[in-house]
């Protein structure tokens, strides 16, 4: 369809409440993340770079939940301004009936729809696998620093203790250090410093010794005198993890119908599976039935303004989400099928919105 000026019009409208739309109600959802992030790098020491990855990746997930608001404010906010400052009553004074002027905006709606597919099938399961791998690495099995404090003995590491007789939090400087390192059937290896410290994932001993004891009798064996002795942090529970399994919410629409056929072959419960995959396809479709509820209303008040259009969305929104909640939950019981589960929210968005339109064109 070739593009008329009144359609280019109208989508100019849209272009930056959807920018709008996308930057708030995506800021809502990541800010929880974000914050989660931030403990991690704080408390946890995960890496900077892990964490930002980790951000980085969760934010496909965000955006197929963010465009059907986005979308929804739009043309809440779009077609509430045309109707404010009376352009939608000159367009039908000059021939434009109220069908024609929403045919832009229910476009808008189908096109961002068939995008939300996309990036939920191709996008999304690849981001989620790469969060969940370096979640796993770099947070999970990240073994965190000690907690150092004076006149107590702390985990140093594997098979070793330490004993700091004084701390210098500020400088992270330990002073009169002792560290036992125990062996399997024999004494342990006791190393004495005068300050210690952890510098690059290691302790760097300065000014001491390590003394080494006989194994039968416990007598002096060995004595080493250092000015700088190095020892590796225990910084892990584990080893790296190069594969995990895929979870379902990692799976795109052909592997999880893939694991629905395995597991009916097996002979175990499947609707939990169907119903996870009917809504893979269901909601990517939220921003084209939810625009088909929002464009009549953004034309039945003329006193709508921004704010009014945000509020509407929220309330809007919200109820889709209540639906969407109760319909997943009667598909997984088997209480309705899968399918009617998944699709009941755009079923509904579909009924009332075709009703209101319908409505709005008699006047």
């Amino acid at each position: 369809m070739i593009l008329k000026r009144i359609d280019r019009y109208i989508l100019s409208e849209m272009v930056s409440p959807f920018i709008f739309g996308l930057s708030i109600f995506g800021s809502l959802w990541l800010a929880n993340i974000l914050i989660k992030m931030v403990n991690l790098f704080v408390t946890k020491g995960v890496a900077l770079r892990a964490v930002v990855l980790i951000f980085f990746y969760s934010a496909p997930a965000i955006i197929i939940t963010t465009l059907p608001m986005a979308a929804l404010l739009s043309a809440l906010l779009a077609l509430g301004r045309l109707n404010t400052d009376s352009e939608i009553i000159a367009l039908k004074a000059g021939g434009i009936g109220f069908g024609r002027i929403i045919i832009p905006v229910i476009c808008v709606g189908f096109f961002v729809s068939i995008v939300a597919v996309g990036i939920n099938e191709v996008v999304v399961p690849e981001a989620n696998k790469r969060r969940e791998k370096l979640f796993v690495n770099e947070v999970v099995l990240k073994k965190p620093l000690p907690k150092i404090a004076k006149d107590i003995f702390f985990d140093g590491g594997d098979k070793f203790k330490m004993f700091v007789r004084n701390y210098k939090p500020a400088e992270e400087l330990m002073l009169d250090v002792t560290m036992f390192q125990f062996r399997d059937d024999a004494f342990p290896i006791v190393t004495e410093a005068k300050t210690a410290r952890i510098k690059d994932d290691v302790w760097a001993f300065e000014n001491g010794r390590v003394i080494v004891l006989d194994d039968n009798t416990g007598a002096l064996k060995e004595e080493v005198n250092f000015k700088e002795w190095l020892y590796p942090v225990k910084s892990r529970h584990a080893d790296r993890i190069d594969k995990l399994h895929v979870s379902e919410k990692e799976m795109n629409m052909r592997q999880l119908y893939e694991k629905i056929q395995e597991r009916k072959g097996k002979g175990l419960p499947v609707k939990k599976q169907w119903s996870r995959l009917y809504f893979k396809t269901a909601f990517p479709f939220a921003s084209f039935f939810l625009v088909l509820i929002g464009v009549p209303f953004a034309v039945g008040n003329r006193r709508s303004g921004g704010s009014v259009g945000v509020g509407l969305s929220i309330l809007i929104m919200f109820a889709y989400y209540i639906l969407i909640a109760v319909g997943k939950a009667l598909g997984e019981t088997g209480s309705v099928s899968p399918l009617l589960g998944a699709w009941c929210p755009n079923l509904i968005a579909l009924i009332v919105g075709v009703f209101l339109i319908r409505r709005s064109l008699k006047y």
